[in-house]
C-alpha cells in the first residue's frame, strides 16, 4: 500500500494505547474456558469423562416398531432395534462438544461480560437464523450420506470405491483431491463434501491399499479448493458487489488456480510425503 500497489493506502485510525493486560485476560476468557473445559472432560484419569459416557441405563420404554429408546446415566439417548432391525443410533449429549463447552461457556460468559437481556436475547436470534440454512443442508447431507453406506460391502459406497479403484489403481492421491472438489463446487462446503464423498475415499484408499489418513486429507484439501468455482459463493461475492451475467466468466478464471492446486496436492502426496512421513 505504501508503494501504491494491491490495497489503496488509508489513514491509520486504530487506537495507538496499549491493551492492558486485563483487557486481554478478559478477552481471553472464553477461549480460555473453552479449552479448560476440553481438556478437563477428556483426561482419562480424572473422572468426568467416564461420567459423561456412563451407559448405564436410567430410562427405557419402548417407541412401538421405532424402536427401543433409552436414556443412560451419561444422558446418551439411544434408539436401538429401528424399525425391527438390528440397527441403533445414540447421542451422547454432554460428552459431544456442543453442549460442553459451548452451551455452558456461553452461559457464564453472559453474567461475566454483564451483557444485557436485550442483548443476550439478539445474540441467540441471531445465532439461531444464522444455523437455519447450514443445519437443513447437514441434515439433508447426512442423510444421503447414511443412504450411500447402507448395503455393507454391496453399498453404493463400497461400489463407487471399488470402481474407482479399479480405474486408477495405486494412482488414486492424484485424483483424489478433484473429488472432494466436485463436492464442494456443488454443495459450497468442505464439510458437506466431506460428509458426502469421505466414505468414498475411505474404501478406495481400503481397496487400494493407498494409506487412508493420506487420502483422506488430500480429501480436505480439494473441499478447500472446490469452494474456487463454487457457484454458491460466487453468486454470494457477486450479490455484494453488484455484479450481475459474470458467473460464467468468474468460474473460467477461478478454475485455473484451482486446477494448480489440486496438481501441487497430488505432486506433495506422491513424492513429497514420503520423504517425510510413513504413512
Amino acid at each position: 500500500a505504501n508503494r501504491n500497489i494491491g490495497l489503496a493506502k488509508v489513514t491509520n485510525t486504530l487506537d495507538n494505547n496499549a491493551v492492558s493486560a486485563g483487557q486481554v485476560v478478559k478477552a481471553l476468557f472464553p477461549t480460555g474456558l473453552l479449552i479448560a473445559f476440553l481438556i478437563v472432560t477428556r483426561i482419562h484419569q480424572l473422572p468426568f469423562k467416564a461420567m459423561m459416557n456412563d451407559a448405564t441405563i436410567w430410562f427405557s420404554t419402548t417407541l412401538g416398531s421405532l424402536g427401543l429408546f433409552e436414556i443412560s446415566k451419561g444422558l446418551i439417548f439411544s434408539l436401538k432395534n429401528i424399525f425391527g432391525s438390528n440397527v441403533s443410533s445414540s447421542y451422547k449429549l454432554l460428552y459431544v462438544p456442543a453442549l460442553i463447552p459451548f452451551v455452558i461457556t456461553v452461559l457464564i460468559a453472559i453474567p461475566f461480560f454483564k451483557i444485557s437481556s436485550s442483548n443476550v436475547k439478539q445474540i441467540f436470534v441471531s445465532s439461531l437464523q444464522q444455523s437455519k440454512n447450514p443445519f437443513i443442508a447437514l441434515v439433508g447431507a447426512l442423510v444421503m450420506v447414511n443412504l450411500m453406506l447402507v448395503g455393507g460391502e454391496h453399498s453404493m459406497v463400497k461400489i463407487i470405491g471399488r470402481t474407482f479403484a479399479e480405474i486408477s489403481g495405486s494412482n488414486w492421491t492424484i485424483f483424489s483431491s478433484f473429488l472432494g472438489a466436485i463436492g464442494s463446487f456443488f454443495s459450497g462446503s468442505n464439510t458437506v463434501s466431506n460428509l458426502t464423498f469421505g466414505s468414498v475415499q475411505l474404501s478406495t484408499a481400503e481397496t487400494t491399499g493407498i494409506s487412508v489418513a493420506l487420502v483422506l486429507a488430500l480429501q480436505s484439501v480439494g473441499g478447500a479448493m472446490g469452494n474456487m468455482v463454487c457457484i454458491n459463493n460466487i453468486v454470494a461475492v457477486s450479490s455484494v458487489l453488484n455484479i450481475s451475467n459474470q458467473e460464467g466468466t468468474i468460474i473460467k478464471k477461478t478454475i485455473i488456480p484451482m486446477i494448480v492446486y489440486g496438481i501441487i496436492a497430488a505432486l506433495g502426496a506422491l513424492f513429497l510425503v514420503p520423504l517425510f512421513y510413513n504413512l
